[in-house]
């Protein structure tokens, strides 16, 4: 929605040009007093306790805004990124919406409204499977036009089918099993890492993810600039446990099955029993919230920019779901976020890779790769290092027959 933006020399103000013409999916007019609102509503939950570093979000104009900072933070643009959601029903920003709530199949029609165009397609059926196995053999049979996600067992059978076309991405987005360092047993930083020194990367790559990933040896999205390669890693130096131990590992997702049970034989090796359990995602999150469990698998966004990582692990950031909190860990991230040029910015990232080597709030274990599967009755729009998904707006059937993607 922005049109550009421009930062002070001295970090504290940044000023917003948005798009001319933006509107609501109903039609109303999108205004910077309306964004600010938003903004201001929202900026809380993206940033955590970094909002403290918003002095005020306001309106500078009809298609402009400033934010004022009470001090520097190189984590304001960052949270700009997020999806803004409009103050009342039937106030829809994106190219799609939903008409209404539904509890099977989401609907999503094209929003008549979108400030870069009306979508080539007028309507989006989004249709759960409760297996992989049956949502590829659905695609093989027609039946669905495009797979969300592929899993990597499934891959090389998909890529041999004349009438689908396969999008490999490689994302900023890790195989991470969080750990509940409220729990006696995980409060102790030398077992923690030694969990993550039982896990051959590698190894686990091909065997559960069919070589469709990269090792998460680092917290650290590998190709962001500032990544350091001169500090120490994760490494594969298994030893046994001093003492054996139980672990209940829960996760929401099928298609994570193979990778929990993976990791369960790794740690066995060191005496540690890690028990795996599928749940409902309402009811994972609910576990989560009330902190009851040891470990949760669950592929998370750790990049490509350093709020993410921020959010998951810095003390009382609203996504640190295993309550941890190193006053090293901390340092760092302030660092990051009110570095002023771009050595001290470097400094903090190392910093920050350092102390979560040897504080590890989690088993980190890939990098994982997205594959979506699309029918070749659509023309996909490729951008490169972009998510295909990323132009679903310009999709459109090859023939004259409207068919709309389940």
């Amino acid at each position: 929605m922005a049109e550009r933006w421009e930062t002070s020399r001295d970090g504290l103000e940044t000023t917003i040009w948005l798009k001319h013409g933006l509107e609501f999916q109903n039609g109303q007019p999108i205004s910077a007093d309306t964004v600010a609102d938003i903004l201001n509503a929202q900026i809380a939950a993206s940033l955590g306790p970094a909002a403290s570093d918003v002095e005020a979000i306001a309106p500078a104009g009809p298609n402009t805004l400033k934010i004022r900072l009470r001090q520097r933070s190189s984590f304001i643009i960052d949270a700009l990124g997020m999806a803004l959601r409009g103050p009342g029903a039937g106030q829809s920003i994106g190219p799609f919406y939903e008409p209404q709530a539904s509890d099977g199949d989401l609907e999503l029609l094209a929003n008549e409204h979108y400030f870069a165009g009306r979508p080539r397609i007028d309507r989006v059926i989004i249709r759960p499977y409760s297996s992989l196995r049956a949502a590829w053999a659905d695609m093989l049979r027609g039946q669905v036009d495009m797979l969300y996600e592929v899993g990597p067992d499934r891959l090389d059978l998909l890529q041999g089918a004349s009438s689908i076309r396969v999008f490999n991405q490689e994302r900023p987005y890790a195989y991470v099993i969080f750990l509940n360092v409220q729990r006696p047993q995980l409060r102790d930083k030398t077992l923690r890492q030694q969990l993550n020194a039982a896990i051959n990367r590698s190894d686990l790559i091909d065997r559960a993810l069919a070589g469709h990933a990269i090792p998460a040896d680092s917290v650290v999205w590998p190709y962001h600039w500032a990544f350091s390669n001169d500090v120490p890693r994760f490494r594969y130096e298994p030893a046994v446990a001093r003492k054996s131990l139980r672990l209940k590992c829960i996760f929401a997702d099928v298609s994570l099955e193979r990778l929990a049970l993976s990791v369960q034989q790794m740690l066995a090796a060191i005496d540690i029993d890690l028990d795996v359990e599928m749940l409902p995602i309402d009811k994972l999150y609910e576990r989560l919230q009330r902190g009851e469990f040891d470990a949760m698998l669950a592929p998370t966004l750790m990049g490509p920019n350093l709020l993410r990582p921020y959010q998951f692990w810095y003390t009382g950031t609203p996504n640190n779901w295993g309550h941890y909190s190193s006053p090293a860990v901390d340092e760092a991230l302030d660092r990051v976020r009110h570095a002023a040029n771009d050595d001290e910015y470097r400094a903090g990232v190392a910093a920050f890779q350092r102390a979560m080597i040897d504080d590890p709030p989690a088993i980190f274990l890939a990098w994982s790769q997205r594959a979506r599967a699309v029918s070749t009755r659509f023309e996909v729009p490729v951008e490169p290092g972009r998510d295909v998904l990323g132009t679903l707006r310009l999709w459109r059937p090859t023939s004259d027959k409207q068919t709309s993607p389940d």
